[in-house]
């Protein structure tokens, strides 16, 4: 059967009353499922709620989705439970909500705890009971036990051996969490020779009072108190249905209360004395005797002026036998109603059709009381129809109307006790009563004092229930009887309370979710950061962080638009963040990495779950550590698929390979860059480049595991390809075969054929290669482009592209020709074959009238040698800037910073140009100071500014081809050249037409890049130099981008998980 972690029941959510959990449904059953959190009221949030195509669309099998479980007030005991069809039979699990930290039970505290489930068991498959039901249209077969934390007992046969046993000490005293998790029956329960004292319900404080009994509807929880006071022994622990209207189950599901210590075992376990199955006398007792708590710490809040009442008739019915179906003997399905609509399940989720003005999926106008009054409770109905109207009606509310609600029982087809709940709420019940209610007389006596504050009301037989609430949480509410069989047959409606006009009181934004009209699916990922794995390379053998285990680390794929969660565990020894290189993350600067600029790390032995945004970005991007120099071992792709139901603008290609190429240090990266800070000078290059990890094999010891890329004769690849190294871009190629460049940084370009590629640390590649060539083995190559005449890395990483089939293998690999390391013509040439693809499916938006310039120069600089250390021999250490300031890292990130208003962490008035103009690319600089000012400015724009940025390159300490990075944005690259900017001359040339989009530009050596682009992305966005040393020293600045006027182009509030600072 359908099981949660393979249990029955589920696994247990603990949390403290005002938590957040996460929690990722991976659906590997048969049919489609959702996850409802019974109780929670999910404020302003009802996307994680979870009723069938009433807030979702169901998981489909095979997927999976994060709900976000958003505790408020609640405290004590609720429950999950599946929402699709029969599934909570064997689908759901207890939620333990402790007090607040810091906070106590208001009784004395229990000396241990334990949880109580009380569900069904059927012999055969709920769903197929469901099928038999849709198709004789009659009633469902009943359960065949009762069971306790999913054991029947052994009053049933072959349930001895594995009764559920509670081992309690003599004079202790025990907090039961007691969940009626029943399909169909409501439930007495008691304990033999022990009194029980009701402290809580529905995750909400009780004044106690002692009883033999308690009666517990499906969906209701209780906490109660036992004490261990009697002779020790075993005693039953009993549950029997409460059922006024067959058929039902009519068994008794025991558990043994067990005293620990010595004694002699009874010959005969005394049983509880229960009511009779239809004492409606002794359940309506019991219920009276539920009053809140009400305290200082536990107020109430009963609404007492109304200005919405509802009036509700829940009742059994009829429906016409549809054509061609074998019903009743009269012709006749069985059906439930509320005001005489049964409710019809619509084909996509009224949440999602509410939100979106999609029209024709419900109606709006659910009866405020039913079509006609007469005497609902009579036993004797002639002439009164019992066939009801069917329809998708919803009724609205105002936020802030003060509601109540009076639920009337009725004898329609047969009268029998309905637990009712209604979700997103808690509501005080403040009068029941038989009979029918008169709205003149009946509320005289309604408890506007203390009354209990529930989600589940147990609406007596032939009798009604009053229930008042707030509508204070906006969203789309389900309502329904919480017996499975009613519900199924229409007894339900939905609530769905409109916005406030205040932030806070309205929805929360749609984020992720599983939809039914085709946006973007959610997945799941965990990383977890060690550094345990033992790696060789080159001879040798080291311990380095890594993702998984793995170098590069794992792969994480979605399509375009999609939203990823990715759980990241830290047990390495650093702190660490993640950047989500090249995805945009709109309005959700919150989890895009870079450390103390937009989170501070997540600290050794903690977690933090990013979600990741997909928009507009199709192709490949990747992910990368964002602190110091992890990410020179703790990277991957991220390969994003066109949407689904759409293809690529180019022929599909018969496979797909990634290409990951990195940097190899012998020691510890950590360790080297400790030297730096040290020493003040450079540091030690990379010993080796790799391909996937691997250095191939002209390296030494590097032969046996080169890569390898297997390729049929005449099939064409794509080759998703990144530069992860640390301070080289590259020249990439293939011996006797020609690329043609597809895309870069995740936007088409137009397709272009070359014999070799030049790819920017940061940058990505997708080019399709066709194996057109004689089957043989042919080596890729990487080799670096530094043109700056400083010590780099100067050797070549290979893999081969090896044919299948039968051939003798060559004594010699041919190489491909790649440009010199120092070849700036050859990395022009390529750069500028780059144009963007554009067409119908692929436009591009280049601004145009530009009111915000900003020019930027990016220099290597020197700063004096810090007090007490020995830096260079001039008595400087290296640096960089942008504009002549040198960014140092503040001591908590910015976007909280910014975002909480908290001042002394940054500065506003990063400058829009450098201090000085002169001629930066000058061969000689005399007179020119080098030494740069140091700072932690940030660039203020305005939300849809239209913004042209210049970087550019000078001959201050030293030239180099710079690729610089913009967090949260793409930008349109509109021209390049060499020299100074003129800003009258080259604006003539921009390529306004078909830029290439990308996020990473590569600023040639003494010259300029142009980039444009729409500040419409609010948030805190790092800007630096993806060649890690300079950024290092200080090739860094922020763009802050403010909010606009609206919800949809403000920053999403803050999470409340982010890692902290301290």
């Amino acid at each position: 059967m359908l099981t949660a972690n393979g249990s029955f029941p589920g696994p247990t959510i603990e949390a403290y009353r005002g938590d957040t959990i996460y929690v990722n449904v991976h659906n590997q059953g048969t049919y489609g499922v959702t996850i409802h959190w019974h109780g929670v009221k999910q404020p302003r949030n009802p996307w994680s709620d979870g009723p069938e195509n009433v807030t979702q669309c169901p998981i489909q099998p095979g997927r999976n989705f994060t709900y976000e479980v958003i505790l408020s007030d609640e405290e004590g005991t609720l429950w999950w439970h599946a929402h699709s069809d029969w599934t909570r039979a064997t689908v759901h699990g207890a939620i333990i909500i402790k007090p607040a930290q810091g906070a106590t039970y208001p009784f004395p505290a229990p000396d241990a705890e334990e949880t109580i489930v009380l569900a069904s068991w059927f012999k055969g498959d709920v769903m197929a009971i469901l099928g038999q039901v849709a198709l004789g249209a009659g009633n469902p077969g009943t359960s065949n036990a009762y069971t306790i934390n999913g054991q029947p007992g052994d009053l049933y046969p072959c349930s001895m051996e594995n009764t559920t046993r509670i081992r309690v000490d003599s004079g202790k005293t025990y907090l039961f969490r007691i969940i009626n998790a029943v399909m169909n029956e409501d439930q007495f329960f008691g304990i033999a020779g022990h009194k029980i004292t009701v402290v809580g319900q529905d995750a909400a404080y009780i004044k106690p009072f002692t009883t033999d009994y308690i009666m517990i509807t499906p969906g209701q929880t209780m906490d109660v108190l036992v004490r261990a006071d009697q002779t020790p022994s075993q005693y039953y622990i009993a549950s029997t249905p409460f059922s006024d209207l067959g058929p039902f189950d009519n068994t008794t599901t025991t558990a043994i209360l067990q005293y620990r210590g010595n004694y002699t075992t009874p010959s005969t376990i005394p049983s509880p004395t229960l009511p009779a199955f239809n004492d409606s006398a002794a359940s309506a007792r019991f219920v009276s005797q539920l009053r809140s708590l009400v305290t200082k710490d536990h107020p109430i809040n009963v609404p007492r002026r109304i200005n919405q009442h509802v009036y509700v008739t829940v009742s059994l019915n009829f429906l016409p036998c549809p054509p061609n179906q074998i019903c009743l003997p009269n012709g006749f399905r069985l059906s439930a109603s509320m005001n005489n609509v049964s409710f019809q399940f619509p084909r996509i989720d009224v949440l999602d059709a509410y939100y979106s003005n999609i029209n024709g999926v419900f109606d709006r106008d659910f009866p405020s009381r039913p079509p006609n009054f007469f005497n609902f409770t009579d036993q004797n109905m002639t002439g009164v129809s019992m066939v009801t109207a069917t329809g998708t009606k919803a009724k609205l509310l105002n936020y802030g109307d003060a509601v109540e609600v009076v639920f009337q029982g009725t004898n329609f087809v047969g009268a029998i006790n309905h637990p009712l709940h209604i979700h997103g709420y808690s509501f005080y019940l403040v009068g029941t009563g038989t009979g029918n209610f008169n709205n003149v007389t009946d509320p005289r006596s309604f408890n506007l004092v203390d009354p209990p504050h529930i989600n589940t009301v147990a609406v007596p037989k032939n009798g009604w229930a009053a229930v008042r609430f707030y509508a204070t949480n906006p969203g789309v509410w389900f309502i329904h009887c919480h017996l499975e069989r009613h519900a199924t047959w229409g007894m339900d409606t939905v609530f769905i309370v409109r916005n406030g006009k205040t932030r806070a009181t309205r929805f929360m934004l749609l984020d992720g979710l599983v939809l039914c009209m085709g946006e973007g699916n959610t997945y799941h990922y965990d990383l977890v950061l060690e550094d345990k794995t033992q790696f060789t390379r080159l001879c040798e053998s080291k311990t380095m962080l890594t993702a998984n285990g793995s170098f590069p680390g794992p792969t994480i794929e979605a399509y375009k638009g999609d939203t990823i969660y990715v759980n990241v565990h830290n047990q390495g020894t650093y702190g660490v963040t993640i950047h989500w290189h090249g995805v945009k993350q709109p309005r959700n600067p919150w989890s895009d990495g870079p450390e103390n600029i937009t989170q501070c790390p997540i600290q050794p032995g903690r977690n933090f779950t990013y979600e990741v945004i997909l928009s507009d970005e199709e192709g490949t991007l990747w992910w990368h550590a964002h602190s110091d120099w992890t990410r020179a071992t703790v990277h991957g792709a991220i390969i994003i698929k066109p949407a689904q139901g759409t293809t690529y603008p180019f022929p599909t290609p018969d496979a797909e390979e990634t290409i990951v190429l990195a940097s190899w240090f012998k020691g510890d990266v950590m360790a080297i860059l400790a030297q730096v800070a040290t020493g003040g000078g450079s540091p030690g290059t990379s010993n080796a480049y790799t391909i996937n990890g691997q250095p191939g094999d002209l390296y030494p010891c590097s032969m046996e595991n080169t890569t390898r890329i297997q390729v049929d004769s005449g099939k064409t690849y794509l080759f998703r390809i990144i530069n992860a190294v640390m301070n080289e871009e590259q020249f990439f190629g293939i011996a006797g075969h020609k690329i043609t460049v597809v895309a870069q940084d995740a936007a088409y370009l137009k397709p272009f054929t070359t014999d070799y590629i030049m790819i920017t640390p940061g940058q990505t590649m997708d080019v399709l290669v066709r194996a057109d060539q004689t089957p043989s083995q042919y080596y890729i190559a990487s080799t670096p482009f530094s043109d700056d005449g400083a010590v780099f890395d100067d050797t070549t990483t290979t893999a081969i592209l090896q044919y299948s089939g039968n051939y003798t293998a060559p004594s010699t690999i041919p190489l491909p020709t790649l440009p010199a390391a120092n070849d700036s013509a050859a990395e022009a040439r390529f750069v500028a074959r780059l144009r963007s693809l554009v067409t119908k499916d692929h436009p591009i938006n280049v601004p145009r009238r530009i009111n915000q310039h900003v020019y930027v120069t990016v220099s290597l600089n020197f700063l004096p040698c810090p007090p007490n250390q020995i830096c260079l021999g001039n008595g400087f250490r290296l640096a960089a800037s942008m504009n002549n300031v040198s960014f140092q890292f503040p001591r908590i990130d910015i976007l909280d910073a910014y975002y909480s208003n908290i001042n002394g962490v940054f500065d506003r008035n990063f400058p829009s140009r450098p201090p000085n103009f002169f001629n930066f690319t000058d061969q000689n600089m005399t007179g020119v100071s080098v030494v740069t000012a140091t700072g932690t400015k940030a660039k203020l724009l305005n939300y849809g500014d239209a913004v042209e940025v210049v970087f550019q390159g000078t001959n201050f300490v030293g030239a180099i081809n710079h690729p610089l990075h913009i967090h949260g944005y793409s930008f349109y690259l509109v021209g390049t050249g060499t020299g100074n900017f003129n800003n009258v001359t080259d604006p003539r040339s921009f390529n306004l037409v078909d830029p290439p989009h990308i996020n990473t530009v590569a600023v040639p050596k003494n010259g300029w890049a142009a980039v444009r682009f729409y500040a419409t992305n609010p948030g805190v966005w790092f800007i630096h130099c993806h060649l890690e040393r300079h950024a290092t020293w200080g090739m860094d600045t922020v763009f802050i981008v403010r909010n606009g006027k609206t919800r949809a182009t403000s920053i999403r509030p803050r999470p409340p998980s982010m890692p902290s600072c301290t």
